[in-house]
């Protein structure tokens, strides 16, 4: 079927709520959601957020799960041209000390509280300090008017909505999204309707195309799509829920990631796909009952992107989940993915640093550190640029001219290489970049390795102040849940490194971290948490 091109994301809403207004756009727990019901109570809240004084550039910030509230936020926020920025709901009150004055947010709409993080409380005890923000709480809070109340109003409004809509342009600002994670300081991007509806469209066209390859026709009926990474993040807010909406699929949505309601779900909805980073993988390969879930027989296709991953764990995966693994590289300033491998490249390959090809309108080079474009081979900084690329962080401007190049590349911190068929290879991040003496060391070279061990369910590899080297290597791994790494399995992975990598490279010390499932070392997006690590073993 083919879907209209429009430039803002509300546009097809309502599209899908005049042409199929009874499909089930969102099933969450026992509720379902109509496409006319999400048209419906978003513009609802539109007309409240206009009714609140909330104007064009105005941002508006959801501290919520992945929960039809949030949906409901996001596309009311997108009628109005307020700009949505998702504080992730694990937030505790350091974090809003630090982003919330610079997002300066004309409405907060939050949770009460997230398992034991007591939200609208934190809010609450700093919001003499915020000053004029409207609150909105999702039940009854004295935080601020509760999202019920405001969702049951009639708004005699609705003719200031229609005007409201006749100012937007495509190139207006659709959301800031807080990244910066495990390397550095957050910064604040700044994403246009272009950016995040071209990005949706460009994608879905690959999941498409591969699912079609392998045998799968999405045509038939209406493709089901599991939503259930953290909104604060592209990976789920643009690649899982905007590629939903503009597609009109059915969205099975979870209010977090949990590698047994994913399963579940994915068996009691047949998803053919499931889009996640590698570590959510892992997970699951260690989940002792994975195989009763039956994942091979519904999973036609999974994308995976985030980190580099070993020719181990693909092969893992195509044994016990999925046949068909396609690998996606991007960046939140980049483009959530900018480049895909094909079901057919070699697993090898890909465990080599292999991330793939551009997609259709997005250009890569590789650059050294004058900003002159490297000839093919060469390694150097990977830039992007593109209609998916954001341009620019909000009110960061000494950022700007750090993360982007004068002519508008965005600079991923990245090394890397292409060859003469316009491939991609990867090596490492900058900033994660080790230096021993003049030597320079990649970690997810040694971290490859590692992870080929049969009881290393994560690893690290990390520089370690040195007297006469600067640095020195020193790798941290966690054992499978329920296994114990020993002094002889400590002792036989060393002898592997050794045996792979040069003398400089070898770990002076390996750290074995034991996992606790409550509180692993991993991001909130599933990636090795190497700020913590690093502070916790070695400043």
């Amino acid at each position: 079927m083919e879907i209209p091109k429009y430039r803002f994301l509300w546009e097809y809403v309502d599209y899908w709520a005049e042409i199929k207004p009874d499909y089930p756009m969102i099933r969450y727990k026992k509720k379902v959601i109509t496409a006319m019901e999400v048209k419906k109570r978003s513009d609802t809240l539109a007309k409240a957020f206009l009714e609140t004084g909330v104007h064009k550039g105005d941002l508006i910030a959801p501290v919520i799960a992945t929960t039809p509230e949030f949906i409901f936020t996001y596309i009311a926020s997108s009628k109005i041209g307020a700009i949505i920025v998702p504080m992730d709901k694990e937030y505790k009150t350091k974090d809003f000390e630090t982003l919330i004055p610079h997002s300066n947010p004309k409405v907060i709409v939050a949770m009460k509280r997230w398992e034991k993080n007591k939200i609208a409380d934190n809010l609450l005890s700093l919001k003499n300090k915020f000053g004029d923000i409207h609150y909105i709480t999702i039940g009854k809070h004295e935080l601020g008017e509760s999202l019920e109340d405001v969702l049951e109003k009639d708004y005699t409004n609705g003719d200031d909505l229609e005007k409201r809509k006749k100012l937007l342009s495509a190139d207006d600002c659709l959301m800031v999204i807080w990244t910066g994670g495990t390397t550095g300081a957050p910064k604040a991007v700044e994403l246009s309707n272009i950016n995040v509806i071209d990005m949706a469209i460009l994608e879905y066209k690959k999941i498409h195309d591969d699912l079609v390859k392998v045998g799968y026709n999405p045509e038939e009926g209406i493709l089901r799509f599991l939503v259930n990474m953290p909104m604060s993040h592209v990976g789920g807010i643009i690649e899982l829920l905007t590629t939903g909406i503009i597609h009109g699929l059915e969205m099975i949505v979870q209010a977090s990631w949990s590698p047994w309601d994913s399963l579940k779900a994915m068996r009691k909805y047949n998803i053919p796909f499931m889009g996640g980073v590698p570590t959510m993988f892992k997970i699951l390969l260690s989940i002792p009952d994975l195989d009763t879930y039956s994942p091979k027989e519904y999973l036609k296709l999974i994308v995976m992107s985030g980190e580099k991953v070993s020719a181990e764990l693909l092969r893992n995966i195509e044994k016990r989940i999925c046949k068909n693994i396609v690998i996606g590289y991007g960046s939140t300033e980049a483009g959530a993915e900018v480049t895909f491998t094909d079901i057919e490249d070699d697993f090898k390959k890909i465990a080599d640093g292999y991330i793939g090809k551009a997609l259709p309108g997005v250009d890569i080079k590789i650059i050294n550190e004058e900003g002159k474009k490297l000839a093919t081979g060469q390694q150097g900084e990977i830039v992007v640029k593109g209609s998916i690329t954001s341009s620019s962080y909000y009110k960061m401007p000494d950022k700007n001219k750090e993360g982007f190049t004068e002519d508008g590349y965005c600079k991923t911190g990245d090394i890397g290489y292409m060859d003469s068929e316009g491939s991609l290879y990867i090596s490492g991040r900058i900033k994660e970049i080790i230096r021993v003496g003049g030597y320079t060391v990649f970690p997810p070279e040694i971290e490859g390795l590692a992870l080929e061990h049969p009881k290393v369910a994560i690893a690290a590899a990390l520089g370690a102040p040195a007297e006469i080297h600067g640095e020195v290597v020193w790798l941290v791994v966690g054992p499978e849940l329920g296994q114990k790494f020993t002094d002889e399995d400590k002792e036989e992975l060393l002898e592997s490194l050794k045996q792979n990598l040069a003398k400089f490279k070898i770990p002076k010390k390996i750290i074995v971290y034991p996992l606790d499932p409550n509180n692993l070392p991993i991001t909130r997006l599933g990636k090795v948490d190497r700020k913590r690590l690093k502070k916790e073993l070695i400043e």
